[in-house]
């Protein structure tokens, strides 16, 4: 065992009690530190999406390497995750750079990856400092997978993902498969568990669409969809999901949300302190259901230096600037503290009152079912 890494595991032990007593005190000064850290090296990626920013045409941003070290020497020591792109695609990196980095630092890369460009060489580049890999996928029919992810090519897409599943297994790297639920594709969720149970996958997450695009108001499920046939599709993916063996994550508004249980425990974990962290920040999202569950644990860091508390890092929820601050500037400075009040107050800013990743969970304040009196 590295130095490095033994260190984190005293350090992610207190860090995980500091947390706890942030919230629990609800001080606007945290102690803790973030483990979950989008870093945006550059904002490239060879896809133009309908439901993301990039098929907007937003101006290609990259933070020079000299900088990006030294950010990332501030944020990684308490690090257990890193997740290399900032709405773009993480093999479009300097893979030798950010395993270098992953080995400093004892931190294992958490990938959301459209699948395009792995093919055998990347993989064994990245395998020994990755964790888990999420692949994008939105649906089983060709077409409509081809019309939302622009510049795809469906079957090389289901080629590269079969020849990477063995070896991600024999890795013991763990692969989800990621769908963005809307209104062109909310019908195809129930094949599209099939799909991945012939791909071998058995881990899914159906993410409701988020207004990340000027595409949002024609893509979304809301005014959009009747309710009780997106309820009766839901119902179809619970069935499918238990017949075929895969669980599922489903980040949709209530009552559709929640989580089916299909397959037994991991064994063996790659990353044990980060499954650790991920079940105490379940707990703690329980106990303190009113905070954003995201914005507990996790930093957005774009390219050009811009720092948020959530993956979707709306203007409005910049924090501050990690190229003209030091990361602790930032994480207790003014805005982080406000953000914080707001977040204990229940008094949301606008970009999060409409997010399913705080108002989905069923913990929510106002979701849960009201109990009959006897």
């Amino acid at each position: 065992m590295s130095s490095e890494a033994q260190h984190k595991i005293p350090r992610e032990s207190e860090n995980i009690l500091r947390l706890t007593e942030d919230l629990a005190l609800q001080r606007l000064e945290w102690v803790s530190r973030p483990t979950e850290i989008e870093f945006g090296f550059n904002n490239t990626c060879n896809l133009l999406c309908v439901m993301c920013h990039q098929a907007d045409g937003i101006p290609p941003k990259s933070m020079p390497a000299a900088a990006s070290r030294d950010v990332l020497a501030q944020i990684l020591p308490h690090a257990l995750h890193l997740t290399p792109s900032d709405a773009s695609e993480p093999l479009m990196n300097d893979l030798d750079e950010i395993v270098r980095l992953c080995e400093e630092h004892n931190v294992q890369m958490l990938l959301y990856c459209n699948a395009t460009l792995l093919d055998e060489a990347t993989f064994r580049k990245i395998a020994p400092w990755t964790h888990r890999i999420w692949f994008s996928i939105d649906s089983h029919e060709k077409e409509t997978f081809e019309a939302l992810r622009s510049g795809s090519d469906f079957e090389n897409v289901i080629a590269n993902i079969r020849a990477v599943m063995p070896m991600a297994a024999a890795a013991r790297i763990e692969i989800g498969f990621n769908a963005v639920v809307m209104e062109p594709n909310w019908r195809h969720m129930p094949d599209l568990v099939d799909l991945v149970a012939d791909l071998g996958g058995n881990d899914m997450a159906m993410q409701e669409l988020l207004p990340n695009s000027t595409g949002y108001d024609e893509l979304k499920i809301e005014g959009r969809v009747d309710e009780g046939e997106f309820g009766a599709m839901v119902a179809e993916v619970r069935r499918r999901a238990e017949v075929r063996g895969v669980s599922i994550q489903l980040h949709l508004h209530q009552p559709w949300g929640g989580e089916i249980h299909a397959t037994p425990p991991r064994q063996g974990s790659k990353a044990p302190l980060a499954e650790i962290r991920e079940m105490h920040m379940d707990t703690l999202a329980r106990l303190h259901p009113h905070y954003c569950p995201m914005a507990m644990n996790y930093l957005k860091v774009t390219p050009d230096g811009a720092v948020y508390p959530c993956c979707r890092g709306p203007e409005e929820l910049e924090m501050g600037n990690v190229l003209q601050q030091t990361f602790e500037e930032v994480w207790n400075g003014p805005e982080y503290q406000e953000f914080r009040r707001r977040m204990y107050a229940g008094d949301y800013p606008e970009v999060c009152r409409t997010c399913v990743v705080l108002t989905g969970p069923s913990h929510f304040p106002g979701n849960q079912p009201e109990s009959s009196s006897g």
